[in-house]
C-alpha cells in the first residue's frame, strides 16, 4: 500500500504494474553475502529494456509531476518504480531476481546515481568491448542492484570498512570509474565515490594488490575507455614480439577520451564532496581522519593532513591515467598533469611512457623533470625514438633526480642526439642510494668509450643490479669495456648489451671477465654480431665466471668476421671449414629486384692444390640462404666459435647454476662434439635451460641425442633450437626429456621431421607439462596425421599451447586453425577421427550394398536361367 501511495496509482494500475514486474523479474533465491551479488551486462540490458518499455507511464515521484523517458531515467527514478517494488515481497536484492548462486564480481563500479540508465549501460558495454569481456559472464558490483534496498541499515554501517562496498572491493580485480556527461564527472564530487576510489587504490590496510583502475566516460560524441595497462588483445600483440605496436594500439584507442573531465579528479578535495546522507559524509571523513569508532558521528574537521594525503594520491593516480592522451593532444601542461604528480609527495613509484608519442623536445623534458615527486624511490622513464632530446635535456633530467631513488630505469633508445656529454651529465647526478640501474642507449651512435668510462666512474657503490644497453654504439671498443669492468661495484646482477659493437674483440671480453664481481648471481652478456670475438674470448670469460653465479645468459649469435673475398666474391677459391667436402659452389642467380648482379660459379678446388690455413682471426665460410625458393648467396661468415670454445665454456659452468641460456646461432663450426661436451657438463641443479643452435648445420641427430641423454632431472623450463634435425633426433629428445619439465619450447625449423617424428615426440611429452611451444616451420613432410598424433598424446595438464606449422604444406587449413589452443586441437582431432570413421563406415556399407546387389543380380540371373531350362524341359516332350 505504501508503494501504491508513493506512485499515486490506482489499485488496478498498481496491481498491473506489480504483475509486470513479477513476470519480468521472477525470484530466484537468496545470496547471503552482499559482496557476492554481481550483475552482468546482459542482465543490465534486461532491466533497461523493461524500463524503456514502461517508463512512459512513470513520473518523477519526488517532484510528483512530469512523465519520465529513457533518455533521462536514472537510478533515483528506477529504484521506486522497479527495484524496490520488485524486491519488496521477498525483501531481497535485485540480483537475487536473476540468480540464487553467489556471483563474485570481477569489477567494482563507482558511479553517480543521477546518470541516465541508458548511458550507464552503454558505459558497461563499451568497457566489455575494450577489455574483450563476456557480456553474459563478466560480473560487476553495482550497489543499487546488490544491496537490499529495504534493509540498507544492514549494509551501511557506521564503519565504512565494514560495509558491503568495501567487502565487494576486496573480492574484485578492478575498479570501473564511470564518468557522466551531466556534471560532468560528478563522481569526483561525491564523497562515497571518492572514498571508494581511496579504498580501492591506495588503502594501506587492503590485503590484496591495488585494483586496476579503468575509466569510462560517456559524452555526446560517444563512449570512451581508459584502461589501466594493456587489454588482453594488446597484450597478445606485445607477447608476440611487437611491444611498440601494442603501445600504439592503446594510444590510438584512448586518443578520443575526453581527458578534460579528469581535471576535476586531479583537483579533488574530498572534504568538499557531497553525500545524499549527511551521516555518510561525517562517517567517511572521520574515518579518513583516523578517528575512533565512537567519534565517527562527530562533526568532521574542515582540514586534515589525511585529507591532503588522500587528495594528492588520488590526483596523481588520475594524472597517470590520462598522461598518455594528454601528451598526445598537447594538453598536459594546461591540465596540470605534472603538477598533480608533484603534489603527491607520498608517491614512491613512477612510470612514465612517452614511447611513440609526439617528440619531446628538451624544454618539455625540463618541465617534466622539474615536477618529479621528491620522495620517489623507483622511477621508470621511456623516451624511445624521441629524437629531439639532446645532452641538455638529459642534463636537466639528471639535475632533478630525487636523492631518495633506489631504482632508476631510463630508455633513450634511438635518441640519436645524445652523446658522451649527456651520459657524463647523467652519471654525475646518480643518487648515492641507487640499488637498481638500467640505462638504454641503443642506437645512440655518438656515444663512445669516453661515455662508457664516465658512467663507470660514477656508478654508486650501493648498486646491486646494473643493466646497460649500448646496441649499435659502434664507437665503443675494448677500451670502453675495460673501463666499465674496472669500476663495477659489488653487484649481484649484471646485464650488458654490446650488440653490433664491432670494435669489441677478445681483449675486451677478457678485460670484462677479469673484473667480474665475485658476488654475481646473474650474468647476461650480448655480443651479437661482434665479429672480432673468437674461442679465445669465450675461454677467457669461462675461466673467470664467479662461483656465486646462478643464472648465465650469453649471446654469441653471428660472432663472425667477414673476409674481403667473401664480401666481394672476387677470389676464385674459398676455404671450406673442416668436415665439408670440397665441391664447386653454384652460381647465385641474378636478383634484379634486390639490385643484385649475378655471381659467377666458383670452380671446385684441385685435389693437388694446397688448402690455405685460415688464420685465427679470419676463416671464411660460405653461407647459403633461400629466398623466394631460389638459392641466393646471402653472406659469407668466418665463424670464430667452435667446439673448443663451447667445451671451454662448459668446463667452467658452476655446479650450483640454476638458469642457463646460451645462443650459438649461426656458429657453423660447432658440431656434435661441442654439443656433447656441453651436455656432459650441464649442472644437475639446473631448473631452466635455453639453447640456440639455429643454423649450426654440422650438428646432427647424434648431437641432439647426446644432449638429451644428459638433461638434468631437475629441469623445469627447457628451450631448444636445432635446425636440420630428423625423426631420430626428435625421438631421442622425447625419450629423455625429464618428467619435471613444466615449460617446453622446441624449434625444429627446416628439419627433416615427418609425422613419425611428431608422433614419437608427442608420445613422450612430460605428463605434468603446462606450457608447450613447438615450431616445425618448413618441415614439409608433416601432414594432418602428425598433428592428430600430437593431439592424441597431448598431456591434459597443458594450459598454454603454441604450434607453428608454417610451410608444412601437407597440413590442412582446418588443422592449422585448431593449433592455437589445446581444447580446439583435441576437438579437431576428435572431429577428424569421427569423420574418418564415418567415411570408413560408409565405404563398408557401400561395399556391402554393392555386394548384395551383385548377389541379387546373380540370383535373378540364376532364376531366369532356371525358368528357361524348366520351360525348355516342359516344352521338350511336346
Amino acid at each position: 500500500m505504501d508503494g501504491q501511495k508513493k506512485m499515486k496509482l490506482s489499485m488496478a494500475d498498481f496491481e498491473q504494474h506489480m504483475a509486470l514486474l513479477k513476470e519480468a523479474f521472477p525470484y530466484q533465491g537468496r545470496i547471503p553475502k552482499t559482496e557476492e551479488r554481481g550483475i552482468s551486462h546482459e542482465q543490465l540490458v534486461h532491466v533497461k529494456i523493461f524500463a524503456e518499455t514502461h517508463c512512459h507511464s512513470w513520473h518523477d515521484i519526488k517532484k510528483a509531476q512530469g512523465k519520465l523517458n529513457i533518455a533521462t531515467l536514472n537510478l533515483h527514478h528506477l529504484a521506486p518504480w522497479c527495484i524496490k517494488p520488485a524486491t519488496n515481497e521477498r525483501n531481497c536484492a535485485m540480483v537475487e531476481l536473476f540468480s540464487a548462486s553467489p556471483r563474485t564480481p570481477k569489477w567494482f563500479c563507482t558511479h553517480w546515481w543521477g546518470e541516465p540508465i541508458q548511458d550507464f549501460v552503454a558505459c558497461i558495454d563499451r568497457h566489455c568491448a575494450a577489455r574483450q569481456l563476456c557480456r553474459q559472464k563478466t560480473l560487476y558490483w553495482i550497489c543499487a542492484y546488490a544491496n537490499r534496498q529495504h534493509a540498507l541499515e544492514e549494509e551501511l554501517v557506521r564503519d565504512p570498512k565494514k560495509t558491503s562496498f568495501y567487502k565487494a572491493m576486496c573480492l574484485a580485480d578492478g575498479l570501473l570509474l564511470i564518468l557522466d556527461n551531466i556534471g560532468p564527472a560528478t563522481p569526483f564530487q561525491r564523497v562515497w565515490c571518492a572514498y571508494e576510489l581511496f579504498m580501492a587504490l591506495i588503502d594501506e590496510d587492503r590485503e590484496k594488490p591495488p585494483l586496476l583502475l579503468d575509466t569510462v566516460a560517456h559524452t555526446q560524441a560517444g563512449t570512451y575507455v581508459l584502461t589501466d595497462g594493456l587489454t588482453d588483445a594488446e597484450a597478445e600483440v606485445r607477447d608476440a614480439g611487437f611491444p611498440a605496436s601494442a603501445d600504439s594500439f592503446k594510444s590510438l584507442r584512448e586518443l578520443c577520451f575526453p581527458i578534460e573531465v579528469m581535471k576535476t579528479g586531479m583537483d579533488l578535495r574530498l572534504q568538499d564532496a557531497k553525500a545524499s546522507r549527511e551521516e555518510d559524509r561525517r562517517h567517511i571523513l572521520n574515518s579518513l581522519a583516523g578517528k575512533q569508532q565512537h567519534e565517527l558521528d562527530d562533526e568532521p574537521d574542515s582540514e586534515h593532513e589525511n585529507y591532503t594525503k588522500v587528495n594528492a594520491q588520488l590526483g596523481s593516480r588520475f594524472a597517470l591515467a590520462c598522461f598518455g592522451p594528454a601528451v598526445m593532444k598537447g594538453s598536459a601542461r594546461r591540465l596540470g598533469v605534472a603538477r598533480a604528480l608533484q603534489a603527491d609527495r607520498w608517491r614512491r613509484q613512477l612510470v612514465l611512457d612517452v614511447n611513440k608519442l609526439p617528440k619531446e623536445p628538451d624544454s618539455n623534458l625540463v618541465a617534466m623533470a622539474d615536477k618529479l615527486p621528491i620522495n620517489l624511490q623507483q622511477l621508470q622513464l621511456d623516451f624511445e625514438d624521441c629524437s629531439q632530446i639532446s645532452d641538455a635535456g638529459v642534463a636537466a633530467l639528471a639535475d632533478k633526480l630525487p636523492i631518495s631513488l633506489q631504482m632508476l630505469e631510463v630508455n633513450f633508445s634511438q635518441c640519436s642526439r645524445i652523446s658522451d656529454a649527456g651520459v657524463a651529465a647523467l652519471a654525475e647526478k646518480l643518487p648515492i642510494s641507487l640499488q637498481q640501474h638500467h640505462l638504454n642507449f641503443s642506437g645512440c651512435s655518438q656515444i663512445s668509450d669516453a661515455g662508457v668510462a664516465a658512467m663507470a666512474e660514477k656508478l654508486p657503490i650501493s648498486l646491486q643490479k646494473l643493466q646497460l644497453d649500448f646496441e649499435e654504439c659502434s664507437q665503443i671498443s675494448d677500451a670502453g669495456a675495460a673501463a666499465l669492468a674496472d669500476k663495477l661495484p659489488n653487484l649481484q646482477q649484471l646485464q650488458l648489451d654490446f650488440e653490433d659493437c664491432t670494435q669489441i674483440s677478445d681483449a675486451g671480453v677478457a678485460a670484462l671477465a677479469e673484473k667480474l664481481p665475485t658476488s654475481l648471481q646473474l650474468l647476461s652478456l650480448n655480443f651479437y654480431m661482434c665479429s672480432r670475438i673468437s674461442d679465445a674470448g669465450v675461454a677467457a670469460l669461462a675461466n673467470k665466471l664467479p662461483v656465486s653465479l646462478k643464472q648465465v645468459k650469453l649471446n654469441f649469435d653471428r660472432v663472425s668476421q667477414i673476409s674481403d673475398a667473401a664480401q666481394r666474391g672476387e677470389e676464385g677459391e674459398m676455404s671450406r671449414m673442416s668436415q665439408e667436402s670440397p665441391r664447386a659452389r653454384p652460381a647465385a642467380p641474378a636478383a634484379p629486384w634486390q639490385g643484385q648482379t649475378p655471381t659467377p660459379a666458383l670452380p671446385a678446388p684441385s685435389p693437388a692444390a694446397p688448402q690455405a690455413t685460415p688464420s685465427p682471426r679470419q676463416a671464411p665460410l660460405v653461407c647459403w640462404a633461400v629466398c623466394s625458393e631460389l638459392p641466393v648467396l646471402a653472406e659469407e661468415y668466418a665463424d670464430q666459435i667452435s667446439d673448443a670454445g663451447v667445451a671451454a665454456l662448459a668446463k667452467k659452468l658452476r655446479i650450483g647454476l640454476q638458469q642457463l641460456q646460451l645462443d650459438f646461432a649461426d656458429c657453423k663450426k660447432i658440431n656434435d662434439s661441442g654439443v656433447a661436451a656441453l651436455a656432459d657438463k650441464l649442472p644437475i641443479s639446473l631448473h631452466q635451460l635455453k639453447l640456440n643452435f639455429s643454423r649450426c648445420w654440422q650438428i646432427s641427430d647424434a648431437g641432439v641425442a647426446a644432449l638429451a641423454n644428459k638433461l638434468p632431472i631437475s629441469l623445469q623450463q627447457f628451450e631448444l633450437n636445432f635446425s636440420g634435425c630428423s625423426n631420430t633426433g626428435a625421438a631421442a629428445l622425447a625419450q629423455n626429456s625429464p618428467i619435471s619439465v613444466r615449460q617446453l619450447k622446441l624449434k625444429f625449423s627446416l628439419s627433416r621431421i615427418s609425422d613419425s617424428g611428431v608422433a614419437a615426440l608427442a608420445k613422450k611429452l612430460p605428463i605434468g607439462l603446462q606450457q608447450l611451444q613447438l615450431d616445425f616451420e618448413d618441415c614439409s613432410q608433416i601432414s594432418d596425421a602428425g598433428v592428430a598424433a600430437l593431439a592424441e598424446k597431448l598431456p591434459i595438464s597443458v594450459q598454454q599451447l603454441q604450434l607453428n606449422f608454417a610451410g608444412c604444406n601437407q597440413i590442412s587449413d582446418a588443422a592449422r586453425s585448431a593449433t592455437g589452443r589445446a581444447e580446439s586441437l583435441r576437438a579437431w582431432a576428435a572431429a577428424a577421427e569421427f569423420g574418418a570413421r564415418a567415411s570408413r563406415s560408409n565405404s563398408i556399407r557401400n561395399n556391402s550394398s554393392s555386394s548384395n546387389d551383385n548377389d541379387d543380380i546373380n540370383n535373378n540371373n540364376s532364376n531366369k536361367h532356371g525358368c528357361c531350362r524348366t520351360n525348355m524341359i516342359e516344352e521338350g516332350p511336346e
